[in-house]
């Protein structure tokens, strides 16, 4: 790149060159990095260079202006490649949540909504789990919100242990989570689904001598390529209430997975 920049500075008129330059230096120059080299310093560096171009510069005066130029354009390439990497660093922890380190309800919906076009282009199925914690509040009522903190951070930590590289597992917001199973058989995801349903279940915390059980209602919904986004996740999302429903009318039975 520095090179690549250098060439393109040098067919440029001196004040074309000292524009571009300006208009460069000041588009890498934002308030995220601390630069180590200073706006004129860039400038100043490049247009030296090119000034020798007249044919009156010494060998030596034009050897050092190259020098520095060279040191300048990758000074401007390390801002730039830090830059990136900031940006990239904030756009992580837009989609994150905080306390789980899952995506976040916005993170999760663009992964969705990408994997929701992949699937209508290459005819792709899948599945979808909403998943809601039972019983939440009386933790935190009964334990303060650290230990409710803590079963959050472990029912996190179970789901995304137990699913693959291409599934997307996130935190929507309060107790409620999602898992999206990508490119799985209705049979497969069924299978899938009932076994997040055992783990969770089983699940437990030791929270300062005291042990609290982990236990959540699940939502299973399938799509395909021609399904709707937002119909998709409203079906999840009410299966999962039937299960909800269905597990306090009965605490003591078994309730199964409710399929949308």
């Amino acid at each position: 790149m520095a090179r690549g920049l250098l060439y393109l500075l040098l067919r440029l008129h001196r004040t074309q060159r000292e524009k571009f330059t300006v208009r460069l230096i000041k588009s890498i120059d934002l308030p995220l990095i601390e630069p180590t080299t200073s706006q004129p310093g860039l400038v100043a560096g490049i247009v030296a260079l090119t000034d020798c171009l007249d044919g009156t510069a010494s060998p030596e005066t034009y050897g050092l202006a190259a020098r520095n130029a060279l040191a300048a354009a990758h000074a401007a390439e390390r801002l730039i490649a830090e830059q990136k990497r900031r940006l990239l660093h904030f756009e992580q922890l837009a989609v994150t949540d905080e306390l789980t380190g899952l995506l976040n309800r916005r993170g999760f919906e663009a992964e969705i909504t990408r994997t929701m076009a992949g699937a209508r282009r290459y005819q792709e199925k899948g599945v979808l789990l909403y998943i809601d914690l039972d019983g939440f509040k009386p933790v935190n009522d009964t334990h303060g919100h650290a230990a409710g903190d803590a079963v959050l951070r472990h029912v996190a930590k179970l789901l995304k242990d137990n699913v693959r590289e291409t599934d997307f597992v996130g935190r929507l917001g309060g107790d409620e989570f999602a898992v999206l199973l990508t490119r799985t058989t209705w049979e497969a995801g069924l299978d899938r689904a009932e076994a997040f349903d055992r783990l969770v279940n089983a699940a437990g915390l030791d929270w300062q001598g005291y042990w609290i059980d982990i236990r959540a209602s699940f939502g299973f919904q399938t799509y395909g390529p021609e399904d709707d986004l937002a119909e998709i996740l409203n079906s999840a999302d009410s299966a999962m209430y039937v299960t909800k429903r269905a597990r306090a009318m009965h605490p003591h039975r078994d309730q199964r997975t409710a399929i949308a």
